[in-house]
């Protein structure tokens, strides 16, 4: 009888634990990532916002930050609750955009967006309002920050 307790019990734990990091998860839904396996060759001025159309009423704003070998351009952003920021790397080598304070990126976990390949982008739905500071996790040096009003 005590033997299926045990085995009851950690049936149990392991359902919770599945449970509680599917519930961890679901804060990063509104996290996306795309990264090319090659650099495109083509050079394209970006505008810094971007309007997109998501239904007939209504519009959000894109606003776009280049990832270079000297920062992130630029360094820092200010946009409306439920707007997305969308990070570009225009370098040839790997970035990765973390959240503060490096090296454990736990001052805002969703904006662990992770590597970004050359050519690549990463975007981020910010739906609260506050100032999100971050960085390239590969060089700490290039900060940046989203202040959410």
């Amino acid at each position: 009888m005590t033997r299926n307790w045990i085995i009851i019990a950690v049936i149990l734990v392991l359902v919770l634990l599945g449970l509680g990091y599917t519930l961890t998860q679901r804060g990063n839904l509104s996290q996306t990532s795309t990264q090319t396996s090659s650099p495109a060759t083509v050079e394209v001025s970006l505008p810094t916002t971007i309007p997109l159309e998501t239904s007939p009423s209504a519009t959000v704003s894109a606003t776009i930050v280049k990832i270079t070998q000297s920062g992130f351009s630029p360094k820092a952003v200010t946009i409306k609750t439920g707007e997305v920021v969308t990070w570009v790397n225009d370098d040839s080598t790997v970035h990765a955009v973390n959240s503060a304070v490096h090296p454990t990126h736990q001052v805002y976990p969703p904006l662990n967006l992770g590597n970004v390949q050359a050519g690549g982008k990463v975007s981020l739905t910010f739906p609260t309002a506050g100032t999100y500071k971050y960085h390239d996790h590969l060089t700490p040096s290039l900060t940046g920050s989203v202040v959410v009003e």
